[in-house]
């Protein structure tokens, strides 16, 4: 597979992804859902004909927000809806705020899953009786007394070794988040 074919098909993957936070960011602009789907399909062709020409776009979901903005702006004034054309200040205006918006969700979700990456090294590298315990707390939500009865241990030992546990998992994904900032 060709670099290229393999850049459009992350792309796709991608966009699909988050074709609904696309598609919710347009629908909230037009609130016309054929024009909407008109919108999200015009973006996918921009977005595919730039990969086709090998441009590497880095930030796909901004990129696709500016592009739909663009489309947005033009579909308002082919309709000239007369309120929002000859206002275009207070429309610009409420498309920056809604693009805030969406960015501020990219930003959350990015650090979300870089937590959860973290979290999930921090977990595999703890001994498999810490492994254990977490897994009957928070996999199968055991009870406590059920926990303790299961490893022999009492009830206020399993209690504090939780405690522990997520102490000790709190300050791993820390670090791992930290040493991530330094390494980008």
């Amino acid at each position: 597979m060709s670099t290229e074919s393999h850049a459009i098909q992350q792309a796709a993957a991608e966009f699909i992804r988050d074709r609904h936070l696309l598609g919710a960011f347009v629908n909230g602009l037009l609130r016309d859902a054929h024009a909407a789907e008109d919108v999200l399909q015009e973006v996918w062709v921009l977005l595919s004909a730039e990969l086709e020409k090998g441009i590497r776009i880095e930030n796909q979901a901004a990129w696709c927000r500016g592009v739909a903005r663009n489309l947005i702006r033009r579909h308002w004034e082919k309709r000239q809806m007369a309120r929002l054309v000859a206002d275009s200040e207070a429309l610009e205006a409420f498309m920056d705020r809604v693009e805030h918006c969406f960015s501020w969700a990219d930003t959350q979700e990015h650090f979300a899953t870089a937590r959860l990456a973290a979290l999930d090294e921090c977990v595999a590298s703890l001994p498999e009786r810490s492994r254990r315990l977490l897994s009957l707390k928070y996999t199968q939500r055991a009870a406590l007394e059920r926990i303790a009865d299961e490893t022999g241990q009492s009830f206020e030992a399993v209690k504090k070794a939780l405690i522990r546990l997520r102490a000790a998992l709190l300050e791993c994904v820390r670090r791992k988040l930290s040493q991530e900032e330094w390494n980008t």
